[in-house]
């Protein structure tokens, strides 16, 4: 494994992620402020958008598996053909989506609740930028092969910031200088994407000079192998959709506006801390990949084994910080218009799943690049037709409300995460059918020491403002760094640590 490439892609992985992770955070309660119960909407739009990348995901999410291994394989007009290929098949697909999307625009009033407060035109004009952001995205989406098959992931980051500073720099003037509109949030979006698409066809040319967008290379047999494969893809995202994507519209259509919103926003931080691991677990797919290509199972079974531990040793102090100082920090965020402690509870509940999934992120590409997905879509979409099944009829038979919506999906994801997970990727390795185990039990042991170690801090230091918040985080994430170098880091690996801290404080 190449660590200094792992070091620089992740360093540069994570300032984009943190980019987007502090927008998000001051856009969520200004709007609200602002335009009360409409910010759900904006994830309703999203969820459609979510939808649709289900047919789409057939097609492209092979696309960077198949382009790469043949790169690497040094056939470049194989690679170029399917290059191609799905550049022209994107396009069609965006095409034919146009319709589709033009109907829910039109209709929405009929489709949802729309709150006295909000402007239906607003909301119609917000899902209609979203949707055209969608079809830009899916147009351009093969630019973004070049870093990944380069392994040069920092590129992706660099195109992801530039996009984060239109963003913010288009939602700045319109909400400070203009009346408040939600609309703004999706016309924001098409410009972001627009120059992050930019971006990555300038680092396309750089990296595959070689790679060509021409008619001459289209074949439908490409396209077919694609979505072939690929089409498995789609039936995981159809489940993930059922199994958490429904929260806000069943909200919207069985409870009200107000539910909807205050399940939005419960999931800003659970989505957050899921993105993270999302953002650290694609920093080690290139090299899974490359090492897929070249048939070097051990090198593959090492950067798993190292990416689970990196895993665990980031990921389990926001799940543990969220456990601990969730209902402080949504007291301070947005207490003002919305029940902490509610959104407190919806949160934990939200983040359930993630006590077991943290620790075998990876193992959800191992299924990808050895053409394994089949039974692994099966699985979750069997998950999310019960969770969505299940929250139906807890609305209908009981009083739990949002708490239904919440729980069911955490409840049949941890239970997927267990005892189905970690023993199907052992056997698509053909490895033993227990060795993700100990990553599991580990996770939850970090998970548990560090919510021992930052219990005393928020016991014992009345959190009434950001400041203390800070200095409270601060503190015990110190702590929880140190708890996590002696529970999660191998001997070799602290001793690897310690001789880098040495030679820093050398200099």
């Amino acid at each position: 494994m190449n660590k200094k490439r792992v070091a620089i892609n992740m360093t540069a992985q994570l300032l984009a992620f943190a980019v987007n992770m502090l927008l998000g955070f001051i856009l969520v309660p200004v709007i609200d402020s602002m335009i009360p119960n409409a910010y759900g909407f904006t994830d309703i739009a999203n969820k459609f958008v979510q939808a649709a990348q289900i047919i789409v995901s057939a097609l492209n999410t092979m696309a960077s598996r198949f382009i790469t291994i043949h790169i690497h394989r040094n056939d470049r007009e194989e690679a170029n053909r399917y290059f191609s290929s799905v550049f022209f098949a994107n396009v069609l697909m965006a095409v034919v989506f146009m319709a589709p999307a033009m109907f829910v625009v039109v209709y929405l009033g009929h489709i949802f609740q729309v709150p006295p407060e909000a402007s239906l035109p607003d909301i119609q004009m917000l899902f209609f930028f979203i949707f055209v952001n969608f079809l830009i995205s899916i147009t351009t989406s093969v630019f973004g092969v070049a870093p990944y098959s380069k392994d040069r992931l920092e590129l992706s980051s660099v195109a992801t910031i530039l996009g984060e500073v239109v963003r913010l720099a288009v939602l700045f003037v319109s909400y400070f200088f203009f009346r408040p509109y939600l609309w703004y949030v999706g016309c924001a979006s098409v410009a972001s994407t627009l120059v992050q698409a930019a971006a990555n066809l300038f680092f396309t040319r750089r990296l595959l000079p070689d790679m060509e967008v021409k008619k001459k290379h289209f074949r439908w047999e490409k396209v077919r192998e694609l979505v072939s494969l690929g089409a498995w893809n789609s039936v995981t995202r159809l489940g993930q959709l059922l199994l958490d994507g429904l929260s806000t519209s069943i909200a919207n259509i069985m409870i009200s506006a107000a539910a909807m919103t205050t399940i939005s926003i419960s999931t800003q931080v659970p989505t957050v801390i899921s993105n993270l691991m999302g953002t650290i677990a694609g920093v080690f797919n290139p090299q899974m990949t490359i090492a897929y290509a070249k048939e070097d199972k051990k090198q593959l079974l090492e950067i798993i084994a190292s990416a689970d531990r990196i895993m665990i040793f980031i990921i389990s102090i926001p799940i543990a910080f969220m456990t601990v100082f969730g209902k402080a920090f949504f007291q301070l965020w947005i207490g003002r218009t919305q029940d902490p402690g509610e959104l407190y509870i919806l949160a934990l509940l939200n983040v359930g799943t993630l006590f077991v999934s943290a620790s075998i992120q990876v193992l959800y590409h191992v299924f990808l690049i050895t053409k394994r997905v089949k039974l692994n879509s099966v699985v979750i979409l069997l998950s999310g037709i019960l969770t969505t099944a299940t929250v139906f009829v807890l609305l209908e038979t009981t009083d739990l409300g949002v708490y239904a919506i919440a729980g069911v999906s955490t409840f049949y994801g941890i239970l997927r995460n267990l005892v189905f997970t970690p023993i199907y990727a052992a056997r698509c390795l053909k490895v033993k059918w227990y060795t993700f185990y100990g990553d599991i039990l580990l996770g939850l042991a970090s998970i548990g020491a560090i919510c021992l170690t930052a219990l005393p801090f928020q016991l014992l230091i009345e959190i009434d403002g950001w400041s203390k918040l800070f200095a409270v985080g601060i503190a015990a994430g110190a702590a929880a760094l140190a708890v996590n170098f002696l529970i999660v880091l191998r001997k070799n690996e602290r001793k690897m640590v310690l001789d880098m801290v040495r030679k820093k404080l050398q200099r």
